[in-house]
């Protein structure tokens, strides 16, 4: 579903540089120790339950959605969540920003699943992206992928061998963590429907 354009999104944004950030910098003791990444973060409902449910690791959500971005800040800032860093910039910047190795993992929730076959090459989980999750990860790092798209998680299944991934798991009806996993707001929904949500993880080794 298209956001509306929200003045007040984007003004947040700006006026919240504790939680904000327009540049990745290794050299920031936030990202020193254990930081995962969230690409594509919505609005914020996984990674504010997610982080408050694991304050012992700090959080990179990327949104390059302003408007969405802004609503996703807002809702960490009303959670009091501090371990969470916003990037509302697109992923050509994150792999840009990122340096070789420095990434623990990534999640990938619901991501958008370009249906069409001509925009194949735009789907998160197209091996060229998952080339350049494989460059940001550390050794034993992994990715996270969440979706109720039947398509898309074939897709990602037939896209991985051709990188240098291992295949941990992949669960065409996965059963919900309560206390270690956090739900997008697509989740949330798509569950209350009774749709099957599909989950794969795999690993740089």
């Amino acid at each position: 579903m298209r956001i509306r354009y929200k003045q007040w999104a984007v003004d947040y944004l700006k006026e919240h540089p504790e939680i904000v950030i327009d540049k990745i910098d290794f050299n920031n003791p936030f990202f020193k120790e254990h930081i995962y990444y969230e690409i594509g973060s919505g609005k914020g409902e996984f990674i504010t339950d997610y982080a408050l449910k694991h304050k012992d690791l700090n959080f990179l959500a990327v949104e390059r959605a302003q408007t969405i971005a802004g609503m996703m800040a807002k809702r960490l800032e009303e959670n009091e969540v501090k371990n969470v860093r916003v990037f509302p910039y697109d992923g050509e910047v994150v792999f840009e920003q990122t340096p070789e190795k420095s990434v623990d993992a990534i999640f990938l929730n619901f991501v958008d699943p370009w249906p069409k076959k001509k925009h194949a090459k735009r789907r998160l989980t197209y091996h060229t992206f998952l080339e350049e999750y494989y460059r940001m990860l550390k050794l034993g790092g992994e990715i996270y992928f969440k979706s109720d798209n039947d398509s898309l998680y074939e897709f990602t299944l037939e896209e991985i061998p051709l990188t240098k991934f291992k295949l941990v798991l992949a669960e065409e009806d996965y059963i919900f963590d309560e206390k270690n996993d956090a739900m997008t707001g697509y989740e949330s929904k798509f569950r209350s429907l009774g749709q099957k949500i599909h989950r794969i993880v795999f690993k740089k080794e």
